[in-house]
């Protein structure tokens, strides 16, 4: 039996309504979705970033999940006051130093929403702090908003030209990292909905939206990207 590629998820904390303690999670369409392609996914707790370099040589491949908002004392800026307060600075030093560890094992990465936007950060670009209109009031795995895809693309032979997603984040990508391009965007508003790295040295692609909300509704389309990101990626 051929061996199946260990995929590291980063998870997570959040205090829980009625329960004194916070939980680690990560969505279950990450797990699901990997399973159902193949790979063995293996959660990762926030930690200690001295113990990054642990983690990601127990792993073929790394994912970054959504969440809270990246500090911009990361891109030098001050906080935006009209931006939700919703930071997490032990998760941002593990997930960085996540970051970085896998670029110098030269692991494939794939992020999405705050994790696109904190790659996007660690590479030297910046982020629009409070955007309107790209928080859905439909539920997670209804298609609300369409995204133009350019042609050879890591997804391209995945996505069409126009293809619809969902959108829950207030923050995105403003100046793009230099070893980023862009591959995917609104068409109303020009947000950035996917990148991908053109580093050779950097196996990476980052998403916007949430197609780990979407693999029971849309399986043709985000089930076949978690394939991807688990065989090829």
């Amino acid at each position: 039996m051929s061996k199946q590629p260990i995929i590291g998820i980063a998870a997570n904390q959040r205090q829980v309504e009625l329960d004194t303690l916070p939980w680690t999670y990560v969505p279950s369409g990450f797990p699901n979705a990997i399973i159902e392609a193949g790979g063995l996914p293996l959660v990762l707790p926030i930690n200690k970033p001295e113990m990054a370099k642990h983690y990601i040589s127990m792993i073929d491949k790394l994912i970054l999940t959504g969440g809270q908002n990246v500090n911009p004392a990361y891109y030098h800026e001050e906080k935006d006051p009209n931006a939700e307060d919703d930071y997490f600075r032990e998760r941002d030093e593990f997930e960085i130093a996540l970051v970085k560890e896998a670029i110098l094992q030269k692991k494939p990465i794939f992020a999405v929403c705050r994790g696109m936007q904190l790659i996007n950060v660690i590479l030297g670009g910046s982020l629009h702090q409070n955007i309107p209109n790209h928080w859905q009031k439909e539920d997670a795995d209804i298609i609300t908003q369409t995204m133009t895809v350019t042609e050879d693309s890591l997804f391209s032979h995945i996505y069409e030209t126009h293809t619809g997603i969902n959108s829950y984040h207030r923050q995105a990508i403003k100046e793009l990292a230099p070893a980023l391009k862009v591959i995917a965007s609104s068409p109303e508003d020009g947000i950035i909905e996917a990148v991908e790295s053109t580093n050779p040295d950097l196996r990476y692609l980052g998403v916007q939206w949430h197609p780990e909300l979407l693999v029971y509704s849309d399986k043709d389309h985000s089930q076949k990207l978690f394939d991807f990101i688990v065989n090829e990626l």
